[in-house]
């Protein structure tokens, strides 16, 4: 990819300094640079000399920076006395005394009468400190970040196979892959920039692009070669019928699987029962494009794959990600230039928030259920082992229905917004206003806040000094360029604050968090992560300036990074090196220590097979639509950030249903017209768009747009991956309705051309209003 910058400039003339940062708006972690003008955030600049994206920016990355000035930003506490009265302001210090008031008295009646719900979009040296905070203070498994929503499958599908969390490949990977496969990722709209990079490879190699998804997206309409439009819900039957046409065509390598791999039989004897004529019915795709795309695979030795969304939010989710790894190690396609899998992050810090502990994991990917590695995390943090409870954390939606029972009384909620975002929308609304809830957020808008009885302002991107590490183990430092607005304060100082006055103390009785800023907690953090798979030890701030950024681990061995993992093709597998003793598939129990010790495969990579399963919820004669949701290339999330970009929210200010021209020509449906999309739980309204990017009797409405009527939300469901426990976002049972004519606005016009591939450049390609893009002479 050619370097480019790209500029958005809200003023006229230079400003007053430019401060050097990164894009929090997808999992890229795109390097730019910020525009201060009189102490104020006035714009951005791609970096050119950034590894991720060369200058170039995605129209999100271009348009974000105008949330910071909006006048939503919460500026002061506020408390709500008593359910049913309003927020009012108070000061900090009333605020926290109220806060540290309820934490007690819920803490009086059991540790796990609090949980924490955090976010995929704070700095690492903020889930450090928290993960501190919650593991080593309060010792309780509630604490889980949003990133269950997109990534947690991520997370599984890596350790299934290789024993710990971790991308195996990286974009360097990528622009030498003479074949990417891309397994239910869209990555055209959810990483334009990454997409961009993904062509450039594609011209530059003379390769090819497979997509796998049950949409024609705008990455199939913009670049595949071949598209695997499968039926919802049948992805683990693709895998294993294109595994059983790698093995029956003798395109696998048995030497290297015979060296660095255990369970190749059992995978073996799985997938016969999978040929192409039956899994070819079973998706709903020709047998000849299946037997095309497993001779793309199986002759290609340069090939990287990526999973996201399509994969991920699905019941058998984390069997599916495993089994993409399992081609790549039945090829011995991985540990090598141009080649390995990329199982993606879904939000721009999820991997730091992986790495650090605040959601299902411990502290640089160490097993909560070996003595071991929590008796050398207790030794870190200079705690007794002896009174250290390693509590196995809970996901999110296990929480919520622990709350519904009564047994949470407490939830802190952190930079998300769960009442738009969390699966069965009017359930999660229910479940949260019995608790008493304390919402940490840069807005004091947003619908989750609404219902808040306490409310901290925060600051956010551009206000604060952290590190991110995005979907390929790229860290980068973002710079604060400015302070925040009126007595906003960091999440990190808070976190402190709060540890503080809690009284946790390390056993000698000094504090638990004892950071002064977040380059102390880094420094910490290099301690800690050093010697395991995400290892920081021989990072630091310099060096990821001087750089750009940097891909861990970085140590003795990797002294400026490592563009792959597992090049000398030693797995964290070992007994007391993995992250996880593994589970079933189908059930999630998890195995045991004195079972994992039978298998233990002692640094080879496994192979673990998985039997297709039906998704739950079909289709019935009252509701007969499938609704499937995800995301448009404007918006992110729910939209607390780009909603407030004026070019973002005239792109896509609505939500909208994509309707198959033949369900809509039978109901009597047209462009623009209102219909009603109704399941058990609600019902949604807004305008059609008739285009075939789904399959008849097939839905899809993006998810970011609210709540109540215009909330997909509503209509998923608590169903979830055993494993992982990643909610099933893709496939929910409705009924779809016209009620009444509506003319369509330009907006959703110009969706419609998007969705039919009229332009087949990338988004990242096309200028927004404001936008300059300048190409960079080579060699400057």
């Amino acid at each position: 990819m050619e370097p480019r910058v790209d500029e958005n400039l809200g003023i006229e003339g230079e400003p007053d300094r430019w401060v050097h940062s990164a894009c929090l708006l997808c999992s890229n972690g795109c390097g730019l640079d910020i525009a201060v003008k009189d102490e104020k955030i006035v714009g951005v600049r791609g970096s050119a000399r950034h590894p991720v994206n060369f200058g170039h920016l995605g129209p999100k990355g271009e348009h974000g920076w105008m949330a910071n000035n909006h006048p939503r930003r919460g500026t002061q506490p506020h408390i709500r006395r008593e359910k049913g009265a309003p927020l009012e302001p108070v000061s900090w210090k009333e605020a926290m005394d109220f806060f540290i008031q309820k934490f007690q008295e819920a803490w009086d009646k059991g540790h796990e009468n609090l949980a924490c719900y955090n976010s995929g979009q704070l700095m690492l040296e903020e889930y450090y400190a928290l993960s501190k905070l919650w593991r080593g203070g309060l010792q309780s498994s509630n604490i889980d970040g949003n990133t269950r929503l997109c990534t947690a499958t991520s997370a599984t599908g890596l350790m299934a196979n290789f024993g710990a969390d971790g991308p195996v490949a990286s974009y360097v990977d990528i622009d030498q892959a003479e074949l990417l496969c891309l397994y239910g990722h869209n990555v055209a709209e959810t990483q334009t920039v990454l997409w961009e990079r993904m062509l450039a490879a594609r011209r530059k190699n003379q390769g090819r692009i497979l997509v796998v998804d049950p949409r024609k997206s705008p990455t199939v309409r913009q670049g595949a070669d071949l598209h695997l439009q499968i039926k919802l819900g049948t992805n683990v039957a693709l895998m294993n019928g294109l595994i059983h046409l790698l093995i029956r065509e003798g395109h696998i390598d048995r030497t290297f699987v015979d060296r660095y791999t255990v369970g190749f039989e059992d995978m073996e004897t799985t997938v016969r029962d999978y040929p192409p004529e039956y899994v070819a019915e079973l998706c709903g795709i020709r047998r000849e494009d299946l037997e095309l795309a497993a001779t793309w695979i199986g002759t290609t030795p340069r090939m990287v794959s990526t999973v996201l969304q399509g994969f991920y939010q699905s019941v058998e989710a984390t069997a599916a990600s495993s089994l993409v790894n399992s081609v790549h190690l039945l090829l011995g396609a991985i540990g090598k230039p141009g080649a390995g899998p990329l199982l993606m992050a879904g939000q721009p810090s999820a991997m730091s928030n992986r790495e650090a502990g605040a959601d299902g994991s411990y502290p640089a990917y160490r097993n909560p259920h070996n003595s071991k590695h929590m008796k050398e995390l207790c030794d870190l943090w200079n705690l007794d082992f002896e009174r250290f409870h390693s509590e196995v954390p809970k996901d999110i939606t296990t929480m919520m229905e622990v709350a519904e029972r009564g047994e949470i009384e407490f939830m802190w909620v952190i930079g998300t917004n769960p009442l738009v975002s969390m699966p069965d929308q009017n359930r999660t609304t229910r479940i949260l206003q019995r608790t008493f809830l304390v919402v940490q957020d840069p807005f004091i808008d947003t619908e989750t806040v609404n219902i808040a009885d306490i409310y901290f302002p925060v600051a956010m991107w551009g206000e604060k000094t952290g590190c991110i590490t995005n979907a390929d183990r790229t860290v980068n430092l973002l710079l604060k360029a400015v302070e925040p607005p009126g007595q906003a304060r960091t999440d990190f100082d808070l976190f402190v604050e709060v540890g503080q006055r809690l009284g946790f103390k390390d056993k000698d009785g000094a504090p638990l968090l004892p950071f002064r800023d977040t380059r102390e907690a880094f420094e910490e953090w290099r301690r800690v992560s050093k010697g395991r798979p995400c290892d920081y030890s021989g990072l630091t701030y310099e060096l990821i300036l001087e750089k750009g950024a940097v891909r861990w681990p970085v140590n003795a061995e990797h002294p400026e990074g490592s563009e792959r993992l597992y090049e000398d093709l030693k797995f964290w597998t070992g007994i007391d090196d993995c992250e996880s003793y593994g589970a079933d598939f189908l059930t999630g129990n998890k195995h045991t220590r004195d079972e994992y010790s039978r298998i233990d495969p002692k640094g080879k990579a496994f192979l673990k097979p998985a039997r297709w399963r039906r998704m739950p919820n079909p289709t019935t004669k009252d509701y007969p639509f499938t609704l499937t949701t995800g995301r448009v290339v404007y918006h992110w999330h729910t939209r607390t950030k780009t909603a407030r970009a004026p070019a973002l929210d005239r792109r896509a200010p609505h939500a909208y249903v994509e309707v198959h021209p033949e369900d809509a020509a039978r109901l009597g449906i047209q462009l623009g017209d209102i219909v009603e999309v109704t399941s058990v739980q609600g019902a949604w309204e807004g305008p059609a768009l008739v285009v075939d990017t789904v399959r008849p009797g097939e839905l899809f409405i993006p998810f970011h747009y609210g709540h109540g009527r215009q909330g997909a939300n509503q209509h998923t469901w608590f169903t979830r991956d055993p494993v992982s426990q990643q909610p099933q976002f893709k496939s929910s049972p409705v009924q779809l309705q016209r009620k009444g004519f509506g003319s369509p606005e330009q907006w959703l016009v110009d969706r419609l051309k998007e969705l039919q591939g009229e332009s087949r450049e990338p988004y990242a390609a096309r200028a927004l209003e404001g936008t300059r893009m300048t190409p960079v002479p080579p060699g400057s």
